[in-house]
C-alpha cells in the first residue's frame, strides 16, 4: 500500500515539474508574412535584417525582416533601434502593417519595422548555446610545379547579451615549400565589449600573433578602447574605435625583444544580405607608436562570403600587414589571398 502511495506521489511530483517546463517550451510567438501567412514559433534573434525563428515543423529558419508585416511575442525582449536606443518588453499586436508595438514595464511604444535593427531575448542560463554565433573555415592549396602548399584555418566565435559581447578570433596560414623554411602567419585574440548609451561601447582586448615574413616570432598585447557604432541598419554596420595597448614583441632575427606603448585605431564595416545569403566584412587597424607617431604598423582584412548550402559557405579572404620600420632582414609588407570552405552556426 505504501509502495503504491509512494509511486503515486512520485508521479504527481514529476507531473508538477514537467508541466511547467512544457508550458515554458511551448512556442507562442506569431509572425505574419507579407502574403498573409501566420507562423507560430519562437524568436531567437533579429540582426542584419534576418529574423532567426524556431518552429516545430520547419526547425529554425531565417526570415527576411522586410517580408514580415507583423510580429507578437510574450517573451521578454530587448529591441534596439537604428539610433542605438534600447527598449525592454513584449511585443503586442499592432494596428498597421510593418509596425512593431512594444509594451515595456512603464509605457507602450509603436515603431516602424525599418527602425528596428536588433531583437534579442533577455538572457537566461538555458540560452547560452543559442547565443553563440560563429564560423569555422578551412582551405588548402597545393601547386605541383613549385611544390608549394598553403593551409588556412580560421574561426570567429562571439557571445552576445543585452549588455555586452565576448568574442574570440583565431587565424592560421602556413606555407611550406622544399627549398625554403616554413613560414607562418598566425594569431588569436579575445575581446570584451560593453555596450553604452547612444551606440557607444568600451572594448577590452588581448591577443597573440606571429608573422615570419615580417620577422615577428611572437607578439603579446593587451589594451582597451572607446568606440561607437557610427551607423547601423538592417543590412550594414559601421564602427570606429580608438584606444591604447601595451605590446611585447620577439623577433625572428637578432633584434632584441621590444616593449612598446601603442595607439590603436580600428575601422570596421559589415554588410549582410539574406537573399542571396552573403556577407562582407572589412577591418582595418592602425597601431602608431606613442613615442613616435611616424612609426606604425597596420593590419587590414577583407572577407567575402557566399552561402552554397544551409550554413555551409565559400569564403574569399584578403589580408595585408605593414610595418613602417621592420626588424633586421624582414619585409615591410606581407599579404595573403585565400579561398576556403566554412561552416557557420
Amino acid at each position: 500500500m505504501h509502495r503504491k502511495q509512494s509511486s503515486n506521489l512520485l508521479a504527481a511530483t514529476l507531473l508538477c515539474v514537467l508541466l511547467p517546463l512544457a508550458a515554458q517550451a511551448k512556442k507562442t510567438d506569431v509572425v505574419v508574412l507579407v502574403n498573409g501567412d501566420s507562423i507560430t514559433g519562437e524568436i531567437k534573434t533579429l540582426e542584419f535584417g534576418a529574423l532567426r525563428y524556431s518552429t516545430d515543423s520547419m526547425g529554425t529558419v531565417s526570415i527576411d525582416w522586410e517580408e514580415i508585416v507583423g510580429v507578437t511575442s510574450n517573451q521578454d525582449l530587448q529591441i534596439e533601434l537604428t539610433d542605438g536606443t534600447r527598449y525592454f518588453g513584449v511585443l503586442l499586436p499592432s494596428e498597421g502593417d510593418y509596425k512593431v508595438r512594444v509594451q515595456t514595464s512603464s509605457n507602450e511604444f509603436v515603431f516602424a519595422a525599418q527602425q528596428i535593427v536588433r531583437i534579442t531575448p533577455i538572457e537566461t542560463g538555458e540560452r547560452f548555446l543559442e547565443r553563440l554565433d560563429g564560423s569555422f573555415t578551412f582551405g588548402l592549396q597545393t601547386q605541383k610545379s613549385s611544390e608549394v602548399t598553403t593551409s588556412n584555418l580560421a574561426s570567429d566565435i562571439s557571445y552576445r547579451t543585452r549588455k555586452y559581447l565576448v568574442g574570440m578570433r583565431l587565424n592560421s596560414s602556413v606555407t611550406e615549400q622544399p627549398t625554403e623554411p616554413t613560414k607562418a602567419r598566425q594569431g588569436i585574440s579575445l575581446n570584451y565589449q560593453r555596450f553604452r548609451a547612444n551606440r557607444w561601447f568600451t572594448d577590452w582586448f588581448t591577443g597573440w600573433e606571429k608573422n615570419d615574413e615580417l620577422g615577428v616570432s611572437g607578439r603579446v598585447s593587451v589594451g582597451g578602447a572607446l568606440g561607437r557604432y557610427v551607423t547601423q541598419t538592417n543590412k550594414s554596420q559601421f564602427s570606429l574605435a580608438a584606444g591604447v595597448q601595451a605590446a611585447e614583441t620577439r623577433y625572428v632575427g637578432e633584434d632584441d625583444t621590444s616593449r612598446e606603448a601603442e595607439g590603436r585605431i580600428e575601422i570596421r564595416y559589415q554588410r549582410r544580405n539574406l537573399v542571396p545569403e552573403s556577407s562582407l566584412t572589412l577591418t582595418s587597424t592602425i597601431y602608431p607608436l606613442l613615442e613616435d607617431f611616424s612609426q606604425y604598423r597596420a593590419e587590414t582584412n577583407l572577407s567575402l562570403r557566399r552561402e552554397v548550402f544551409e550554413d555551409l559557405f565559400l569564403e574569399l579572404g584578403i589580408g595585408h600587414s605593414y610595418i613602417s620600420v621592420p626588424p633586421t632582414g624582414a619585409e615591410k609588407a606581407d599579404y595573403i589571398l585565400n579561398t576556403s570552405v566554412g561552416y557557420s552556426f
